[in-house]
């Protein structure tokens, strides 16, 4: 993963009497050992900028460093031509106020009204820029500092490495999930530089799978029945050859290609071919480090490697089964290609899923075929974020699952309670009657832990909208698209 670099530079004026040079000084090497602890590399900007030349030096020597963000520490009151300078600048831009350090006589800095001035003149006179800015404000050991400087860092950090990422989607969406369907080109503009494919066939994923040996794929088989926690149905086994041979192909073809996360078109070709689901493989998939979906839903692909580069952690896809008004909790399901990583209490078992294929009547069982992933998930807070409309919007939402307390459905799953929506605590009903009447689509992309305030900042510096809730009513209620 690529890490974010941090230019820091300090704006004043010769009237305010404080000492500036000090005070940068200091501050230039509290943040050199932070950038340690919130890893980003920091270039320090010598010297202080006072007129508009300055300014210009300064952008040109911080866009030849490649830095991504510019710390703008207004020192001292300065002039209110930099504003225009910096904020125009390719790199997001943080203003910085510092504490004053004295309640009373002579005035030292007059720092804070030079970013409220800047942020004014930004917002007013350059208003039809929309230059998205963020405040800072105090000593750099100071926790508002420190909290505000961490949660930036991770969201620019993730969004640059969204931008450089490439992502594939194979063998086209899975007919009738054309909720699933959207513009690439609105996501390739939202998040510019990302590389997106959409024109692989299943064929080149097939054709690796039936070509592989005996030995590779036995040796494959081992691995994949070792990491499970034993067989919930028989018929897993009986797909299991065919399942090795398609996790070998997922492997190398992404490693040729070098994607960084995939969508997997999931139905029918593997049912009508081989009579197999390829959940297990998909969670294999996520189990080694790349996000991938399964229906071909690229944009949660997407979604998923957003979370991903803001937690370093690996994630998964669901769908939304139940609720239940009691308790106020939420059933994430899906048929069972979850990573290993949500049920590492308890494990997994291989098993079954539908293979779309009518149910004889009268038999004991549902007409099925492995290879899947039978799991609880663990309990524990979790983050849910899928990109929405036209890569404009951002589902924001979090929970914590309740571990295996509740009775539910064979598949990866879990029942997820303390709701939130954009950070705010928000009902079941309520939760559900917002995303059924935005028109949401049906799938969840999750990671684990609390990652609310990065999203909704990295919405800022894209300029995406929050999925705003909509309480619950017993009348018909439009979407207002």
């Amino acid at each position: 993963m690529q890490s974010l670099k941090v230019g820091l530079v300090s704006s004043s004026q010769l009237s305010f009497p404080g000492d500036k040079k000090s005070v940068y000084e200091a501050s230039a090497q509290k943040l050199r050992a932070l950038s340690g602890q919130l890893g980003f590399e920091l270039y320090v900007h010598p010297g202080t900028v006072i007129t508009p030349d300055d300014g210009y030096a300064a952008v040109k020597a911080l866009e030849g460093e490649g830095v991504d963000f510019i710390l703008l520490q207004c020192t001292s009151f300065s002039a209110g031509a930099l504003a225009p300078i910096f904020a125009r600048a390719r790199a997001a831009l943080g203003l910085w106020a510092i504490p004053e350090h004295a309640d009373r006589g002579v005035l030292p800095f007059n720092s804070f009204c030079t970013i409220n001035m800047y942020s004014g003149i930004i917002g007013h006179y350059l208003k039809d820029y929309n230059i998205p800015i963020k405040w800072f404000f105090g000593d750099v050991e100071d926790p508002l500092f420190r909290g505000r400087l961490a949660v930036t860092v991770r969201a620019l950090r993730a969004i640059k490495n969204l931008k450089a990422s490439k992502v594939a989607l194979i063998g086209g969406i899975a007919p009738g999930f054309d909720d699933l369907y959207d513009d690439e080109r609105t996501l390739i503009r939202r998040f510019d530089g990302i590389r997106i494919n959409r024109l692989h066939e299943y064929s080149e994923v097939r054709d690796r799978a039936v070509a592989y040996s005996a030995a590779q794929v036995a040796a494959e088989m081992e691995r994949i029945a070792a990491e499970a926690g034993g067989v919930l149905n028989r018929r897993a086994d009986e797909t299991l050859e065919t399942n090795a041979r398609f996790s070998l192909a997922y492997d190398d073809f992404i490693k040729e290609y070098g994607y960084d996360a995939i969508a997997v078109s999931c139905w029918p070709k593997f049912q009508d071919e081989f009579q197999y689901s390829v959940c297990a493989v998909v969670g294999g998939l996520n189990d080694k480090g790349i996000p991938t979906a399964c229906e071909g839903d690229l944009t949660s692909a997407i979604s998923m490697l957003l979370l991903k580069y803001l937690s370093d952690d690996v994630g998964m896809l669901m769908d939304m089964g139940a609720f239940d008004r009691a308790d106020d909790t939420v059933l994430m399901w899906h048929c069972g290609p979850a990573a290993s990583r949500f049920c590492r209490q308890n494990g997994y078992q291989l098993s079954v899923n539908y293979h779309g294929m009518a149910h004889e009547e009268g038999a004991k069982e549902p007409n099925c075929c492995g290879v899947t992933r039978d799991m609880v998930f663990d309990p524990g807070e979790v983050t849910i974020a899928r990109i929405s409309g036209e890569a404009d919007e951002l589902l924001v939402a979090n929970g914590s699952f309740l571990g295996d307390t509740k009775p539910s459905f064979y598949g990866s799953r879990g029942w997820l309670g303390g709701l939130s929506l954009n950070g705010t605590p928000i009902g079941a009903l309520d939760l559900v009657n917002t995303l059924l009447v935005r028109r949401f689509s049906h799938h969840f992309p999750i990671v684990r832990g609390d990652y609310s305030k990065e999203l909704l900042e990295a919405m800022g510096w894209l300029g995406m909208k929050k999925i705003e809730p909509v309480p619950y009513a017993d009348y018909l209620q439009a979407p207002n698209w």
